[in-house]
């Protein structure tokens, strides 16, 4: 008996002839199609499946698409693709798949999984122009053609590292997906023949046929999306003799790799929320595709999705949005309608899922249903969240310190936070700013150095992170991290939520390495004000502003560095980055005030570290001074305690 992995090199593509034999065609509803195929009229049988599609899937209401969308189905329609940032590109009336004409790995993966299909359905279903329909057909016959199974290992011609890249694991799984979600809509196209059909479900078949065989077998977010392909075509054509054995095999594959890439306390373990909310939706449509074939899902896996709500609701920022960690991107121009901000529609759906009103209060900002707690720490992702309230003034950081990502989406930037404050970024993320148009521009925006953290010569810290403490009440809030950057150096970083107005920072270099000890920090596109021999910097808006201030008196440089933001993929601006330094190397302590403040007049604040200090030593204390208070905070790493007490 050939084992799975020979099975998988010898994949052929299915005949269009004997799809009929894969059928169950004794199912209800298939009634004409058997006494067709029984009597050998192939033709009759195809006939009345197409019949069954349309009636299983009734057109749906005539819905309103925006001209957008429109133009994007026609520009499909004529061979003419674009996605990202990039110029569109005409294909020609011969397609030839493989090509990458902006140079981005995106571009080309995002065409092999089928990205256009969803605008021509929505243009079909806005319209009933069988031009959509006819186009998605010719496509997909076109791509069908020219990508047997036979070839499932065919090299791209540029991107070589990826064996089979057309039929690569996410590929094929977010291919079915985007089929069978259009599918519904194009099956009433006049041009959808029942011809077509046997070609489609051939192809699915191969599909099938290929995850089955072949599956990533990886803990990664891509071995989700993969088996959710895998059970859409399963669910959404249960007409496939072997559809509740895939379902099967499906629940048990994705079970083990969806609890193994999310931390018990449900985080997904690339530390990047575009990620986590991939995995999440997959999970939850996995799940509710099981309950509908009547498969029992685990309780454990259950459980997994709810705490990854749970992170959302905690994590999500003050618009809505994920922190720009790791390969994160971020919504800069929001409507004023709130229900189309990012995270809105999956905080409300988790409502009616889970049944619990305090995501959808999230998401509608209710405040009757939203706890009193506003601050979170998850201590197995190593992500924090501290905030003073719920409300759209509300101060909000978030501080990232993780251990080992699964995957390269994450950043070594351990340590890194955001602010937000009183309705405005005073302090994002660096972003990523691509993946593959710009191989220097993504080295750039990755480095240790472009996040507000600790580098000794510059150079790019290790991930490996220990969560040491976490304190959070009425009053203030307080977290402890460190992280063994370096070969003799581990950064410690002590953060205080001051009265839950300010923050002070300790950072501190625990060890002997020697050489430049840079603390980086950056602030949000716009004017600044540097004053380098005060040691401060300040943002220089109208109404909202952070300032970010060392004790002159301390024996630390100031200086500009470059400075970057990159909200969205592809695109970036300018912005004002700087670094304090000391040139002994460790150990060594840096105490930094990040004070965000209304109006335009900056505070005065001052601090300094209380007697007996040593660094490294498991109690601290600082004493330190902002909007005309005094406060002593401190921390005890021994006896797991914080505190801050005003004077």
């Amino acid at each position: 008996m050939p084992s799975a992995t020979e099975q998988a090199l010898e994949m052929h593509s299915l005949s269009p002839d004997d799809v009929l034999s894969k059928l169950d065609l004794t199912l209800p509803g298939l009634e004409r199609v058997k006494t067709a195929a029984d009597a050998g009229n192939q033709a009759a049988a195809f006939e009345a499946l197409l019949a069954h599609y349309r009636e299983k899937y009734p057109p749906p209401p005539r819905a309103d698409a925006r001209q957008a969308t429109l133009d994007v189905a026609d520009r499909i329609a004529n061979h003419v693709f674009q996605w990202g940032p990039y110029e569109a590109a005409d294909y020609g009336p011969d397609i030839d798949w493989e090509w990458d004409p902006r140079g981005d790995i995106e571009w080309v993966a995002s065409v092999y999984r089928f990205y256009w299909a969803a605008p021509l359905a929505s243009a079909y279903s806005a319209t009933g122009d069988d031009t959509y329909a006819r186009a998605f057909i010719e496509l997909t016959s076109d791509w069908i053609a020219k990508h047997p199974l036979e070839k499932h290992e065919k090299t791209h011609p540029v991107y070589k590292h990826w064996r089979g890249f057309a039929w690569l694991d996410i590929q094929t799984g977010i291919r079915a997906t985007k089929i069978c979600q259009a599918f519904p809509v194009l099956v009433h196209g006049d041009s959808f023949t029942p011809e077509f059909l046997g070609v489609l479900l051939a192809s699915l078949y191969d599909h099938q046929v290929k995850t089955e065989l072949l599956p990533m077998g990886k803990v990664h977010n891509k071995a989700v999306f993969e088996q959710r392909g895998f059970i859409n075509i399963a669910y959404t054509f249960p007409e496939f003799r072997d559809s509740r054995r895939w379902m099967t095999l499906a629940l048990e594959r994705v079970q083990e790799t969806f609890l193994a890439q999310t931390t018990p306390d449900g985080v997904q373990r690339e530390w990047s929320g575009g990620y986590h909310l991939g995995v999440l939706r997959d999970a939850v449509e996995i799940m509710e595709r099981m309950e509908a074939y009547d498969i029992p899902v685990p309780n454990e896996y259950r459980e997994r999705v709810r705490r990854m709500y749970d992170y959302l609701f905690a994590i999500a920022t003050p618009d809505l949005g994920f922190t720009m960690f790791g390969d994160a991107s971020r919504s800069i121009d929001l409507p004023p309608d709130r229900s189309r901000w990012p995270l809105y529609s999956t905080l409300v759906y988790a409502t009616g899922l889970l049944d619990d009103p305090k995501y959808a209060a999230r998401a509608r900002f209710n405040l009757a249903d939203l706890p009193a707690q506003t601050s979170y720490a998850f201590l197995d992702a190593g992500m924090y969240v501290m905030r003073n309230e719920w409300g759209p003034e509300q101060i909000y950081l978030a501080l990232h310190c993780s251990p080992p990502a699964i995957s390269s989406h994450d950043q070594p930037d351990n340590g890194t936070f955001e602010l937000y404050a009183y309705g405005r970024w005073l302090m994002p993320d660096t972003g990523y700013y691509t993946y593959g148009h710009d191989p220097k521009g993504r080295a750039w925006h990755r480095q240790t150095a472009v996040h507000q953290t600790l580098t000794l010569d510059g150079k790019d810290t290790a991930v490996d992170a220990t969560h040491r403490l976490w304190h959070s009440d009425d009053g203030f809030d307080a977290v402890v991290v460190d992280n063994a950057s370096y070969e003799g150096l581990t950064h410690r970083r002590s953060v205080w939520f001051v009265d839950k107005t300010f923050f002070a920072i300790l950072d501190e270099a625990v060890g002997d390495a020697q050489g430049a000890l840079d603390l980086h920090f950056q602030l949000a596109p716009g004017d600044t004000m540097l004053e380098i021999a005060r040691h401060c910097a300040s943002t220089a808006f109208d109404d909202v502003n952070v300032l970010v201030w060392q004790d002159p008196r301390a024996v630390v440089s100031m200086a500009e560095e470059e400075g970057w933001f990159a909200w969205k993929y592809g695109h970036r601006e300018p912005r004002t980055a700087f670094r304090f330094r000391r040139e002994s190397g460790a150990p060594a302590a840096f105490v930094t005030l990040v004070v965000p403040y209304r109006g335009t007049e900056r505070p005065e604040v001052h601090a300094e570290l209380g007697d007996g200090y040593g660094v490294g030593k498991d109690r601290v204390e600082v004493q330190v001074r902002a909007f005309d208070k005094t406060w002593q905070v401190g921390r005890d790493l021994e006896r797991g305690e914080a505190w801050c007490m005003e004077k």
